[in-house]
């Protein structure tokens, strides 16, 4: 068996943890002069997490980590699109 890829199994911990209510959107730029690759989550306008790093893979697995901690937390996320 194998796993989806990082950007999906954000997309699926995300769902997994505060439900089909909301859509997020994932997206994934690298940044010209420092070469890091800049990861976002947004509901809506609204950014909800973001993580930085040198490698994409692990910048996605950053940004996984970020929504557990916003779970954690007790974030409630925006009324979606």
């Amino acid at each position: 068996m194998f796993k989806p890829d990082v950007k999906k199994q954000v997309f699926l911990k995300f769902r997994e943890l505060f439900g089909t209510k909301y859509e997020p959107e994932i997206v994934g730029t690298r940044t010209s002069p420092s070469k890091l690759y800049y990861v976002t989550l947004r509901i809506g306008p609204t950014l909800v997490a973001d993580a930085l790093h040198r490698d994409w893979r692990k910048a996605y697995k950053l940004l996984k980590g970020e929504v557990e901690k916003l779970y954690v937390e007790g974030y409630v996320p925006p009324v979606g699109k």
